[in-house]
């Protein structure tokens, strides 16, 4: 289809309508008309123009417009119309129309339009226009320049909600920075503390001479200044004392042992030639050693009475000026005549004077006077980790000196021989054979200990024992006065527990078992006194004592706690059985009294 286009210009008459010939409409919506004056497009935002003066457009981006002869409107989809003939639609679905008025059009949003003044756009965003010719684009797809929006905004962005508003800023809070002290504050505050800590001082220092002034005032030993001795000690002995305890002799001389013990000094004291003793008053080894080692003396067994036979040595400490010398009771065994050799090599002949098997224990003595009697200390005031030297004479090397610390305290150890158990002193210095009878020391030169093989452990390094001096004193007083220990009992066997596995195995080797038998408990009798009453009895060797007194015994310690409060000629009955070679036993009861532990 061809279109005309007429070119306008300023100041052009516009041409007179010429008849056109039917055309095919290009909007199919609307029907073709017949021979209809020209109307007013559909489109109601661009009227068609006639000869109308020259009006400034309402958009400003379309310049203004004189007198200029009607034209074709922008919008090409509703041109004007003249007499055409009914044409055919492009819409199959809609009749060919003839000669018809003019009819409402199919789009009910439009209604029909006759010559009426232009109105208001259907679109809100294209504002209305007047009598005027229109240059440009369709305006309801591109709305007019005056009206555009601002950019990232939409229409809507620009309606008020009612009811809510936006809350105010909340304004950060500021943290208040503290104040710097001044100049003064800062002085107070410091005149306050160093007046605290004046007074802090002068109440230590109160503290520190009125106990000084109470110690003295009271009468208590003054560290350093050695006490009264009685008249049998010698007054230039160097070993001061403050207790003296005095022992009837059991040798029939009427005399009196007199053993010196001491507390441990608790102040300074200045040794006089100043060499040997550090300022607290305790001596350095090299001091212990030669403060405390003319007082260990050697002691030599013999199997015969005319000290030919060397059957063994020890070691001993001289109790007491007159002669008196305590020792280890194994280092006596079997022995006729005994020796005793001092540090300066004096060489005495010795007797026994009391010795208790159980304990280790034994005492003997030398007719000498004035000899250098050792320091007895207190061994409950050791501590755990003090310093110790144990002198002695191991395998024969007289004098030796070895040093430690107390490893251990109140050790309830048991005898090799006898499993009786004593209290005794753990310690890393070395105690070997030669050392039993010798002496554990203090650095302030006390003996606090008796060392004795028979409590070292042969199974680890390092380990030794020494039976507490405390414990130590009160036997050796029994065997200086009576020559045993008074009113201890005793039943009169050597006996072995049965608890240990390996124990077992021996038990049934000896009496030609395959096996130990099961249920195997008590204490193996090995060895029966004939002195005793038990003796007396059908007990024998190999038979398992489990009951005393109705009460079960598996171990030492179960007897002892039964006959601890039994003294000599007490009854007792004792559960036995006697075992055969294939396990088997027979049960059987005895009775016999206690016997006073004299010959222990």
């Amino acid at each position: 289809m061809q279109e005309h286009e007429q070119q306008h210009f300023p100041g052009a008459q516009p041409a007179p309508e010429t008849s056109v010939p039917p055309q095919r409409p290009v909007n199919p919506s609307v029907p073709p008309m017949g021979n209809v004056p020209p109307q007013r497009p559909v489109n109601p935002p661009v009227p068609p123009m006639g000869n109308i003066p020259p009006q400034r457009p309402v958009n400003p981006s379309v310049p203004p417009m004189g007198n200029v002869p009607p034209q074709r409107p922008v919008n090409p989809p509703v041109p004007p119309m003249g007499n055409i003939p009914p044409q055919r639609p492009v819409n199959p679905s809609v009749p060919p129309m003839g000669n018809v008025p003019p009819q409402r059009p199919v789009n009910p949003s439009v209604p029909p339009m006759g010559n009426i003044p232009p109105q208001r756009p259907v679109n809100p965003s294209v504002p209305p226009m007047g009598n005027m010719p229109i240059h440009g684009e369709f305006p309801g797809n591109v709305p007019p320049d005056a009206n555009k929006q601002p950019e990232g905004m939409n229409w809507y962005q620009q309606i008020p909600t009612p009811g809510w508003q936006t809350p105010p800023p909340v304004p950060p809070v500021q943290k208040k920075e503290k104040e710097p002290l001044s100049p003064e504050k800062k002085d107070r505050r410091a005149a306050f503390w160093l007046k605290i800590v004046a007074v802090l001082l002068v109440l230590i220092l109160v503290y520190c001479i009125g106990s000084d002034i109470a110690i003295y005032r009271f009468g208590l030993t003054v560290p350093g200044t050695p006490s009264a001795q009685s008249d049998m000690t010698n007054d230039s002995s160097d070993h001061g004392t403050n207790a003296d305890a005095s022992v009837p002799s059991g040798s029939g001389t009427g005399s009196e042992v007199v053993i010196q013990q001491q507390e441990k000094p608790e102040a300074s004291v200045q040794a006089e030639d100043g060499s040997q003793k550090a300022a607290d008053g305790t001596y350095t080894v090299e001091g212990v050693a030669a403060a405390v080692r003319p007082s260990i003396v050697e002691i030599y067994t013999y199997g015969d009475a005319n000290q030919k036979q060397l059957s063994g040595t020890g070691s001993g400490i001289i109790l007491s000026e007159d002669g008196y010398i305590i020792t280890n009771a194994h280092v006596l065994t079997d022995g006729k005549s005994f020796t005793v050799t001092l540090s300066d090599e004096t060489e005495y002949t010795a007797t026994v004077v009391g010795s208790d098997s159980k304990t280790d224990l034994a005492v003997i003595h030398v007719d000498a006077k004035d000899l250098p009697a050792a320091t007895m200390g207190d061994s409950d005031e050791v501590v755990l980790g003090e310093a110790v030297v144990a002198i002695g004479n191991p395998a024969g090397l007289t004098g030796s000196v070895t040093n430690g610390i107390v490893s251990g305290l109140n050790r309830q150890i048991q005898s090799d021989s006898t499993g009786y158990a004593m209290n005794c002193i753990q310690t890393n210095a070395a105690i070997s054979p030669g050392n039993s009878g010798g002496a554990l020391v203090n650095m302030y030169g006390q003996v606090i200990g008796i060392t004795s093989s028979k409590y070292v452990s042969s199974s680890y390094e390092g380990l030794g024992f020494a039976i507490t001096i405390n414990d130590v004193l009160p036997i050796i007083q029994d065997l200086v006065q009576y020559g045993h220990v008074k009113d201890r009992v005793r039943i009169g066997i050597t006996f072995i527990s049965l608890e240990a596995e390996e124990i077992q195995i021996q038990f049934a080797d000896a009496l030609q078992m395959d096996s130990a038998p099961a249920g195997l408990q008590g204490i193996w009798v090995t060895e029966i006194d004939d002195s005793c009453d038990v003796g007396n009895t059908s007990l024998q060797v190999n038979d398992v004592i489990v009951k005393v007194d109705g009460k079960e015994v598996n171990n030492y310690d179960d007897l002892l706690e039964i006959i601890s409060e039994k003294k000599p000629g007490d009854e007792l009955r004792a559960d036995c059985r006697h075992y055969s070679s294939n396990g088997r036993y027979e049960e059987y009861s005895i009775r016999f009294h206690l016997m006073d532990d004299s010959n222990s």
